[in-house]
């Protein structure tokens, strides 16, 4: 005798039949449901805070599909913040606060250090986004701390830091060596230089990446040059150095350049030669 386990008993098939009687009873009471209430449509989304961001960038963004049906633009919140955060300086985050409602916390960035680059003046923020700083939305960012600090002059002899031409909105991704770049200020700071000093500039010679701080003269305008090396690691021994020699840096003409790139030695030359 042959056993057909494929057969199906009629109890089976009337219990299956059953369930798709109460499935598509169910998909057209929710159908007719959806037509005349709308239950499945998107609420509403409350911005916090408000202000930083109109309603019209916040629905803007909803596609009419994720508007009809608000457990599409649920699925959706990631690439939905994404899309925004290209345009705007700022962090989101959504959460579902009721039935085909959300919330989305708005956080603005806040601006880690100023960069001058490609005739253009940026701010950076700690994970590296960057965005110009004639942005109207700068308003709402924090910024006092990178306004404090040398502005970072990045050379177009350097690895370009971010594919403006890859990248569609207002803010860009970089490849800047933000830890490097990190030790740089931080080394300023140990050595008592981090007001004194009004440019940093990040160069290209001879085959090496080097680092020129242009300082504060006396009037406000450009003062001593001191080349170090790209390592932020040998910054210290060769600051230290310099302090010895010149204790005022401002008595130093601007057409000096202190060379402290070279191991062991520390050049002074004229950099009109």
């Amino acid at each position: 005798m042959k056993l057909n386990f494929w057969a199906v008993s009629k109890r089976t098939k009337k219990r299956l039949k059953l369930f798709f009687v109460i499935m598509s009873l169910s998909g057209g009471m929710l159908a007719a449901a959806e037509a005349r209430y709308a239950v499945l449509r998107l609420y509403g989304i409350e911005i916090d805070p408000r202000g930083i961001l109109s309603e019209q960038v916040v629905w803007g963004t909803v596609k009419p599909s994720q508007e009809k049906v608000w457990i599409l633009f649920w699925l959706s919140k990631e690439e939905y913040c994404r899309n925004i955060e290209a345009y705007y300086p700022v962090n989101l985050r959504m959460e579902l606060s009721g039935w085909g409602k959300f919330r989305l916390e708005v956080l603005p960035l806040e601006a880690a250090f100023r960069m001058y680059w490609g005739g253009r003046f940026w701010y950076v923020s700690a994970d590296g986004r960057m965005w110009l700083s004639s942005l109207r939305e700068n308003s709402f960012t924090s910024s006092e701390k990178a306004d404090a600090l040398p502005m970072l002059s990045w050379s177009t002899d350097r690895e370009t830091p971010a594919d403006l031409s890859d990248e569609h909105g207002n803010v860009f991704h970089s490849s800047l060596p933000l830890q490097k770049i990190k030790l740089w200020h931080e080394n300023l700071k140990a050595l008592g230089w981090s007001e004194r000093v009004k440019f940093i500039q990040a160069g290209f010679r001879e085959g090496n990446n080097v680092v020129r701080l242009i300082f504060y003269g006396p009037d406000g305008g450009n003062g001593a040059n001191i080349m170090l090396p790209d390592d932020p690691g040998e910054w210290q021994t060769s600051g230290l150095a310099i302090k010895k020699i010149y204790p005022d840096l401002s008595k130093i003409s601007p057409d000096v350049l202190i060379d402290a790139t070279y191991k062991d030695k520390i050049l002074v030359k004229n950099k009109v030669q």
